[in-house]
This record gives structure tokens, sequence and C-alpha cells, in this order.
């Protein structure tokens, strides 16, 4: 079996399963709810189609969908898996292309999963508003959604390596971080979901002007530390595919 045959059978295996379903519907469930009670009024006072208003709809978002990502990858990590992987080892293929094999795979369960949100965010706004210039939400997809998931992903892969526990104990922190309000507990330069930034800016840039300002303004520091949790994320991946496993 080739590379590609192996990777869709993984991809396969993961979107197939009865336990992505369910979290699919949750995703979908909690983008609706998003959409409709807290998104239809625009983000203090902006419009609900304002760069603000979709920064602070990923933002609600990406925890529960980079939660999915980290509950899929349990499967990884798992007995039935670890049985499989002792087989798979004596076969020709390195560890090294093992886990970059099964990182593949989860990059695209991540994409289809991310999609789901996206899209019916597009959907929303055209039915509701009528508003299609859907270039102008690029820029907080990027830097609200991806650099998480890629640091995500390489933590995860390293954590799993390690302890399948390490992964189940990491999903509530990767929901909690997201979604209740750390700002005082918390250092800034742990806003992996952009929570603090958010909050920061909404009161030096927003309140008192919100029908004027439409366009977020994102410092290059916190571009930066977007970059470093990318470096990060690659960086955990790195160790995961070079770091030997015991038997």
């Amino acid at each position: 079996m080739n590379n590609i045959n192996l990777l869709k059978y993984e991809i396969k295996k993961i979107i197939m399963s009865k336990k992505y379903f369910y979290m699919i519907f949750l995703v979908m469930a909690l983008t609706y709810d998003s959409l409709t009670r807290l998104i239809t009024g625009g983000y203090y006072g902006t419009a609900p189609f304002s760069e603000w208003s979709y920064t602070f709809f990923i933002q609600l978002t990406s925890p529960l969908v980079i939660s999915v990502m980290i509950f899929m990858m349990t499967n990884i990590f798992n007995e039935k898996e670890l049985r499989a992987r002792k087989i798979l080892f004596s076969a020709p293929i390195s560890q090294g292309k093992y886990y970059l094999l099964k990182s593949t795979s989860i990059i695209v369960m991540f994409i289809i999963t991310a999609l789901i949100p996206i899209i019916m965010s597009f959907i929303y706004y055209k039915v509701l508003f009528n508003y299609n210039e859907f270039s102008t939400f690029i820029r907080p997809i990027a830097l609200f959604f991806i650099p998480s998931f890629i640091f995500f992903l390489g933590l995860s892969m390293t954590l799993g390596k390690i302890n399948i526990k390490l992964l189940y104990g990491l999903i509530p922190i990767t929901f909690l971080l997201g979604t209740i309000d750390t700002t005082n507990i918390l250092p800034q330069w742990l806003d992996i979901f952009g929570a603090h930034f958010l909050k920061i800016s909404t009161f030096a840039e927003l309140f008192g002007r919100e029908k004027e300002v439409m366009s977020l303004n994102i410092p290059n520091s916190f571009i930066y530390s977007r970059l470093t949790f990318i470096s990060l994320g690659i960086l955990f991946l790195i160790y995961t595919c070079i770091k030997t496993e015991k038997e």
C-alpha cells in the first residue's frame, strides 16, 4: 500500500467514524448559536459583517474546533493503535514517516472541521445581509485560526506520544483557554486564541466610535506572537517525528 492510499485510509477512518460525526454536530450547533445569538447584532455595535464581528466569531468557534481536533487525535495513541503500530514498524515504514502520515490526516480533518463554521457563516451573511465580500475575513481566519491549530497539533502529538492521558487533560484546558476570561489570570503571551488581544483592543479602539470602525487594527507584536506559536508547533511536530520511541 503506497503513501497516498495509506493517507486516504487514515482520513476515511477519521471522518467516517461515529465519534467524528457527533463532534461535527456539536461544532454546527455552536456555530449556529454564535451566529444567531451573538453575531447578529454585531460586536459591540459594529456591523455583523465587520472585521471586528468576524474576528469575535472566529475567536468563539476556534476553541471547540481545536478541542475536537485534539479529541480525535486520541485515536492515534490508544491501545488499539499502539498494537497496530508494532506491526507497522516491523514493515518498511519509519517512525518519522508514520507520524508525518498521521499528522497529515489530522490536518485534512482539521480543514474539513474548520470549514464548517466558516461556510456556515458565509451562508449566514449572504442570506441575511446579502453580503458576499468574504475576502475581508481572510485575515481573521489566518491570525486567529491557523496559529492555534499548528501549535496545538504539534503539542498534542508530543503529549500523546508521552502519555495519552495528557491529551485528555489538554482538551478541557484548550477549550477553557478560549471560552473564559483569563485576562487577569494568565499573562498576555499565553493568548493563544486571541481573547486577551480582542478584549484589550475593544476598550482601546472601539468604545464610543463603533460605527466608524470596521477594520481591526493588528499590531506587529500580535503578529509576532502568532508566528511564535506556529514555530513552536512545528518544533513539537519535528520532535515527535525524530524522537526515538520506546518499544
